[in-house]
């Protein structure tokens, strides 16, 4: 499972690139998009801090310098690797959220959270970013593999 996770999260990688990378070169982007671009990176750390047992040092909603987004995605990607490198999937991790509510989850769960979550907002940002840029970028899958 670890090789399926590996290979979902190059892609979700070069997603979150591609649409960091359209969202630099757009003329006056939403502020919107820009939030939930910090976002999509500050829940990364979040999840990635819970996973390693620490806690988080960012809140869900932190806003980036736009400058730093692509590198942040970098470390975070890199984090993720050592996480499939050096976990069992099916470990048990429990956590507090921004509430303060305890919850466990797998590693596996948390996983699959971080790629849905992403996959979610990268839509939005398109979205957002349509009437910005004249190509808008296509991250799926099929795309990615090809």
């Amino acid at each position: 499972m670890q090789t399926y996770f590996q290979k979902l999260f190059e892609h979700e990688h070069w997603a979150n690139v591609q649409v960091t990378e359209a969202f630099l070169k757009a003329t006056n982007p939403p502020i919107r998009a820009y939030e939930i671009l910090s976002h999509m990176v500050a829940a990364q750390q979040t999840w990635i801090s819970r996973i390693n047992g620490v806690l988080p040092a960012v809140k869900v909603w932190e806003t980036f310098d736009r400058d730093l987004l692509i590198s942040l995605f970098h470390i975070n990607f890199h984090a993720i690797e050592q996480i499939l490198a050096n976990n069992d999937l099916e470990r048990a991790v429990s956590y507090q959220n921004s509430r303060g509510e305890t919850f466990t989850n797998t590693v596996n769960e948390i996983l699959t959270q971080l790629l849905l979550h992403a996959s979610y907002h990268r839509g939005q940002i398109v979205l957002l970013l349509k009437g910005h840029l004249e190509i808008l970028p296509t991250t799926d899958y099929i795309f990615y593999i090809r």
